[in-house]
């Protein structure tokens, strides 16, 4: 008996031994990953790909460990400019900001619809409701509030008279329009659905009337120049993401569960919803972008800019070779 238990105490060392060996070599692999920190609106559906792509290891495949930093859209072209971020998932503050010369390139498209819509109370019927009232962004010039505006102008309003805007960040606007504190609000999937469970009502689908480069990645071209393997690295883990959406409906799910705190049912929903939202591979047909980047800028006064001022392909060609 005394044999048997000197024995047991043995195996018991050993794994002990070697799960802290398996920490060890765990931890160790972690800290050799780079850091690169990644600003954002905060958890919605347009930026899936990259919680795709950490969750399901398609960056730490790539040696990059991502870290999500949650930034209005003034402060965050600010922060790619100086440096304080590697990169940004908003495409569209993004081609607004390369086009007035700043020095930051748009190296991935993920996005091709917009993935929300104007929410209301339940009282209000139509757009043409909303004359003279407010309405929650999470901010001015970012792609929610340019598809605010072609909303407003396509339903007979003039999108920069009659409507008040707001900043509100993500998770107070159903608290803000319950309260009365702001009268409508544009709202990603995720947030809309949660409204409707709260008694208001997405008024309009943004995806039914317009197509939008929302999200994507972009980079100051000073580590576009500098770096670009990290770049490269950064591309193939997106487009891994990407194509794992399209074709693993069940895990992209689990994803958007965990992440944006849905329960099954609303995420089955929202994922029909979005699907198609998503471009293939990060690339837009030439034709495509120039219409869309064309009808974006001219929402910002902004006009005789071409594409090639604002995109660069090569790293993400070469990344999906």
């Amino acid at each position: 008996m005394v044999d048997v238990r000197r024995t047991l105490g043995r195996i018991a060392a050993m794994l002990f031994c070697l799960q802290a060996a398996l920490s060890l070599s765990w931890l160790q692999a972690a800290s050799g990953l780079e850091e690169i920190i990644v600003s954002y609106a905060g958890p919605s559906v347009t930026f899936l790909p990259a919680e795709v792509a950490r969750q399901r290891g398609f960056l730490r495949e790539q040696n990059l460990d991502i870290k999500l930093l949650l930034t209005r859209s003034e402060v965050d072209l600010a922060a790619l400019v100086s440096g304080s971020v590697d990169y940004t998932l908003r495409a569209g503050s993004s081609f607004v900001s390369a086009a007035r010369g700043l020095p930051v390139r748009i190296v991935l498209l993920g996005t091709m619809k917009p993935f929300w819509g104007l929410v209301v109370r339940s009282e209000v019927k139509s757009v043409t409701e909303l004359k003279g009232k407010s309405m929650g962004v999470p901010g001015l010039l970012g792609s929610q509030h340019v598809s605010a505006k072609f909303i407003l102008k396509h339903y007979g309003l003039d999108p920069d008279k009659d409507v008040v805007y707001r900043v509100v960040e993500t998770g107070a606007r159903i608290p803000a329009i319950l309260s009365g504190s702001i009268d409508s609000s544009m709202m990603d999937y995720g947030e809309a659905f949660r409204a409707k469970k709260a008694g208001l009502k997405m008024l309009v689908n943004a995806s039914d009337l317009h197509a939008l480069l929302a999200g994507g990645l972009a980079v100051n071209i000073k580590k576009l120049k500098e770096q670009p393997d990290q770049v490269r690295r950064m591309l193939k883990a997106m487009t891994q993401a990407l194509k794992y959406i399209q074709e693993s409906p069940e895990g992209t799910q689990q994803v958007m569960m965990s992440w944006l705190k849905l329960d099954r049912e609303m995420a089955a929903d929202i994922y029909q919803m979005a699907r198609n939202n998503y471009t293939k591979n990060g690339m837009v047909d030439e034709p495509t972008l120039n219409t869309l980047v064309t009808s974006m800028l001219a929402e910002a006064g902004i006009k005789k800019v071409t594409v090639s001022q604002l995109v660069d392909f090569s790293l993400l060609q070469q990344a999906l070779r």
